[in-house]
């Protein structure tokens, strides 16, 4: 009797607005690794569903030509985000699944593959060589070293896992105030204690440095980092951990939201009001802290929303009663504000430099960061050390300075902050409020040159800005879709929908209504 062939279809890491279809021997269960051709070239799919019907007559669909079982399969959880992220940000399964196998994980994965196999490999040759007869010390020896073989092998084959039921994971929970990192240890404690898995996401790197400073001394072993810092191997390593099902912290930026947990009960998001958690491109272009927000739905996980200064998505969900908010203990972030017009008309500029700035760098003991905007370094350079010739300062932008930190610095001072708030985007003022906060996180005092004072000084409230959005019928009280143009990203539409239950029905529509050459971003920052 003929085998009746099982269909499937399978997610290849490309731009396609369809799914293929293929045939395979028995069937296949959804997050299988295969490999399949398509325009003749091979790739390393993921089955995304069986088929009862094939969507083609079936000599035109091609075979499987593999099926990995030499790579990990990818979850449930992992397939259902994927689709959330395909489905909310207007992108397709395809480039949803790049963006989590990139080509280095998946070299990484075959590498690891490849040893495997031939750990495999060594094992059928000595478990035959033990199968004869030898001197008990000879005997001992090939006993020893199949031995360490099993191990070997054990430690790179997860075992099944079966996670255990999640407490009720409750309304997500906002954390304002200097405090609130330390905030995160009881939380991270009672998951671990418990035998679950929890993610602290950070929008870069730098901050996954002080975080770690924080948590390492806590949980030793049990914290894991994962961002782009760290090599593919370490990155493997950190997956593999996941898919045991072992109690971790993992502590990285958006790109730990692909990690594959087994157990996650407890999702930080630290700065949630950072815009580096959107990516940009390529697609999808997802936010990390709402992708994080998603993602622990799935698992039914706690979620913790920390910041210094909060976003207005985040406040408006907390006026609302979908978030609750705790400040806690500690002074807001302030810094002190220069307003350079008034500098200027009683002659207190020198260059870029207030007469304030100047004093203030000549009193401060320690290394002094100078943050520039749209002064060029080169110049900028010159008249720092003009001015303070036996000062140590270091010149930065504000994005090299969330990614690098700012070290043991004293003092940042911002020569021109108008340069890091576009004039014309509504969140201006929102911005201003937000880089105060983020920049008091690295020094302990901050001085501002602005002609705008009113934007850096915190006199205007959440619920002035909130007041405002809300006349306009910005976001949050509705949901931005831009249109951009492929290449620069020049921005040709833009769509503000009502946040509602046909929210999902109006981004169909516009996808659907979508010109040649350019594409959706949803929920943009800038």
């Amino acid at each position: 009797m003929t085998a009746v062939p099982a269909y499937v279809q399978v997610l290849l890491p490309l731009r396609l607005q369809w799914i293929p279809t293929y045939s395979a021997p028995t069937p296949l269960e959804p997050g299988r690794r295969v490999c399949v051709a398509l325009s003749g070239r091979s790739y390393d799919g993921v089955v995304w569903r069986s088929l009862d019907r094939p969507d083609l007559p079936p000599d035109r669909i091609q075979p499987v030509l593999s099926v990995r079982d030499d790579l990990p399969a990818v979850t449930p959880e992992e397939l259902r985000f994927w689709e959330f992220l395909s489905a909310y940000y207007l992108c397709t399964l395809g480039e949803v699944y790049k963006a989590a196998f990139p080509l280095l994980k998946v070299r990484s994965e075959r590498t690891a593959a490849d040893i495997l196999a031939r750990l495999h490999a060594r094992l059928e040759k000595k478990e035959a060589a033990l199968a004869g007869r030898h001197s008990e010390h000879v005997a001992a020896r090939l006993t020893a070293e199949r031995d360490s073989l099993l191990a070997q092998i054990a430690a790179c084959s997860p075992e099944d896992f079966a996670p255990a039921p999640r407490p009720d994971p409750g309304k997500p929970l906002v954390l304002t105030g200097a405090k609130r990192r330390e905030a995160y240890l009881p939380v991270l404690r009672e998951a671990l204690d418990a035998g679950f898995q929890a993610l602290v996401l950070t929008p870069e790197i730098a901050f996954c440095d002080k975080l770690e400073a924080l948590l390492e001394p806590e949980f030793g072993q049990r914290l894991l980092s994962f961002h782009s810092g760290k090599t593919p191997v370490r990155r493997r390593q950190t997956a593999d951990t996941l898919r045991t099902g072992a109690p971790a912290v993992v502590l990285g930026t958006r790109s730990a939201l692909f990690l594959p947990f087994r157990s996650l009960a407890l999702v930080i998001v630290d700065e949630e009001q950072d815009p580096a958690y959107k990516q940009t491109e390529p697609a999808p272009r997802y936010h990390g802290r709402d992708a994080a927000v998603a993602l622990a739905g799935i698992h039914g996980a706690r979620v913790v929303l920390g910041a210094a200064v909060p976003s207005l998505e985040t406040l408006l969900n907390v006026r609302i009663g979908k978030y609750d908010l705790r400040s806690l203990p500690g002074a807001p972030a302030s810094a002190e504000v220069i307003d350079i017009p008034a500098e200027r008309r009683k002659n207190g500029m020198s260059g870029s430099f207030s007469r304030k700035l100047i004093d203030a760098v000549r009193r401060t003991e320690g290394p002094v960061v100078l943050l520039r905007g749209w002064e060029k370094p080169e110049v900028l350079q010159q008249e720092a050390e003009a001015l303070f010739p036996e000062r140590e300062f270091t010149i930065r932008t504000l994005g090299a300075l969330k990614r690098e930190g700012a070290g043991d610095a004293a003092l940042i001072a911002v020569l021109q902050a108008d340069a890091l708030v576009s004039r014309d985007d509504f969140r201006g003022d929102e911005r201003a409020a937000q880089i105060v906060g983020t920049l008091c996180q690295f020094a302990p005092r901050v001085l501002i040159q602005t002609a705008v004072p009113a934007r850096f000084d915190g006199r205007r409230s959440a619920d002035d800005l909130l007041a405002e959005r809300q006349q306009f019928f910005f976001p949050p009280f509705s949901r931005l879709v831009e249109i951009r143009r492929q290449g620069d990203g020049a921005v040709a539409e833009r769509h503000f929908l009502p946040r509602d239950r046909e929210l999902a029905a109006r981004k169909a529509d516009i996808l659907a209504r979508l010109p040649d050459r350019f594409y959706p971003d949803v929920d943009p920052v800038d």
